[in-house]
């Protein structure tokens, strides 16, 4: 064999290895690509998928440090309202009509989660007092804790979120873990048929509560 045909066949195998290199980085792009682009859209252009839940996620979750409440039953709670799930309303005007429309919804989702009724509590904490009316319209609702007449802002800042302006402004119904975390919210006007839903798969993988 001359020296010419040994460069030759020296060519041949390099551009051989060159394109089985290729082959083999392509191959790492294509098993790679999904994980770069995923990366990408979460941390370069922020482009987030759905949640699936129809309230907002408090992210990171808040852990809340609760003051004494009394309710207007005379119970007296010293570190939040117990281990259970507690669906809480707020409300700066003695629950007008669209916090009473809150509370029907409340009772009846507590109602339609059937063997879990018992893991969740409802509660209305109010800023002002109660009239006498609304005193009446709540006998309705034998379940839930009532606190009225209470603005320390000490717990209301708790409660605060960016863009929602302050707390009890309107109605807002907060979602508490059993660990006392505020976790999720939903606005004053909502969806019950999509509430259920949250609080259905939260309770279906949830062990707490």
């Amino acid at each position: 064999m001359n020296e010419e045909q040994t460069q030759d066949q020296a060519r041949d195998q390099n551009k051989s290895l060159l394109w089985h290199r290729i082959k083999f980085l392509a191959l790492i792009g294509i098993f790679l690509s999904p994980f770069v682009g995923g990366w990408m859209a979460l941390y370069v252009f922020d482009i987030r998928p759905p949640s699936g839940n129809y309230g907002t996620l408090v992210v990171p979750v808040k852990k809340l440090h609760w003051p004494p409440l009394e309710t207007v039953d005379g119970d007296l709670f010293q570190d939040g309202f117990g281990h259970k799930w507690t669906l809480l309303l707020f409300s700066d005007n003695g629950c007008a009509e669209l916090c009473r429309s809150n509370l029907f919804y409340m009772r009846q989702l507590r109602t339609l989660l059937g063997r879990d009724t018992l893991r969740l509590q409802n509660v209305l904490i109010s800023a002002r007092p109660l009239s006498a009316e609304t005193a009446i319209y709540l006998q309705e609702f034998p379940n839930l804790k009532v606190v009225e007449d209470y603005r320390e802002p000490a717990l209301y800042q708790q409660f605060y979120l960016e863009d929602l302006g302050e707390v009890g402004s309107e109605p807002r119904l907060y979602l508490v873990d059993p660990d006392q975390n505020l976790m999720m919210y939903y606005p004053a006007e909502n969806d019950p048929d999509r509430m259920l839903d949250d609080l259905r798969k939260l309770m279906k993988l949830s062990q707490i509560g």
